[in-house]
């Protein structure tokens, strides 16, 4: 015997076998559910009477034009509603997932050389290859990072590891940037690119070095007494972006990390690893919070690393 296609069709559909249920149960109308649904009233019908045959029960008792649900249909209805309500609006949701997805932010806080030094190349190959992200640099210090970090305002920083300033115990810190310890000077400097300078020889030129809270050199401070070399820094400096131009000048030579030399540089930096221990800089991130977006662009960053 040949089966209605009709019937095998409304029997098979279970989902819309829950709509046309649901919409009648909150209609307590099977024709104004139909009006909803853009379907006729015998269509719905079907629906209802397959889905009955399916599960063995009965769901509505009809009183003339209205339907009244049993027992059986309030335990159906609370079951299915929330999925059907689900089903129906997955379309809202999904296109509020798509336009989020297109117009992405994602937020970074970073120092001052990372900023001017590090991050640039790093930041333009992620934004060619991501043309629907957009991206906003925090300019912070450690503090102000780590604040900025724990409440959420920014996905990440970027920051040096310093041993006077240790990450907080909720967070993972992630090197991927590797460093020399090197005196920075003009080409032209008699002590550019020397071996194995001493610390006598460095303190015979004006030095200037940065605030002690923001170096990135651990014992910076401490060379000096240790190899009983008696300097008074008679310049100090916040940011590289003025002092190099100090350097550039004659004025001053300094010790920093290589960081700061950027390719065909009017700078210099000679290594001074026999004097001092790497620098690393890498990604700070709340502990087990990261989101697909700040993955990416550590690994975009990862290509451009550089070891000592």
């Amino acid at each position: 015997m040949r089966s209605n296609p009709q019937k095998f069709y409304y029997k098979s559909n279970r989902l819309q076998q829950l709509r046309g249920f649901c919409y009648a149960a909150q209609f307590g109308n099977i024709t104004h559910a139909a009006d909803f649904m853009g379907l006729t009233q015998s269509s719905v019908s079907l629906q209802i009477k397959a889905l009955e045959e399916d599960l063995q029960v009965q769901l509505f008792r009809r009183n003339g034009p209205h339907i009244v649900l049993t027992g059986e249909g309030e335990r159906l209805l609370k079951l299915a509603l929330p999925c059907v309500d689900s089903i129906e609006n997955i379309s809202t949701e999904f296109s509020r997932d798509v336009k989020q997805a297109q117009k992405s932010e994602l937020h970074i806080a970073l120092n001052s050389t990372t900023l001017n030094f590090i991050l640039p190349p790093i930041v333009k190959a992620y934004i060619e290859a991501n043309t629907d992200i957009y991206i906003t640099l925090h300019y912070a210090e450690h503090d102000e990072a780590m604040s900025l970090l724990q409440s959420g305002v920014v996905d990440f920083a970027v920051l040096p590891r310093r041993d006077h300033l240790p990450f907080p115990k909720w967070s993972d810190y992630i090197p991927v940037f590797f460093y020399r310890p090197c005196l920075i000077t003009r080409h032209d400097h008699p002590l550019a690119g020397r071996h194995k300078l001493s610390v006598q020889e460095i303190s015979r030129y004006e030095l200037t070095l940065p605030d002690e809270n923001l170096r990135v050199i651990s014992n910076l401070y401490d060379i000096f007494s240790q190899h009983k070399v008696s300097k008074r820094l008679r310049v100090n400096f916040v940011n590289w972006e003025t002092t190099r131009k100090y350097i550039e000048a004659g004025l001053v030579i300094s010790i920093s990390s290589d960081a700061i030399i950027c390719e065909n540089d009017v700078l210099v930096g000679t290594p001074l690893t026999h004097l001092f221990p790497p620098v690393d800089y890498g990604f700070v991130q709340k502990h087990g919070v990261i989101g697909q977006r700040a993955k990416d662009f550590i690994e975009c960053a990862r290509g451009f690393g550089r070891t000592v």
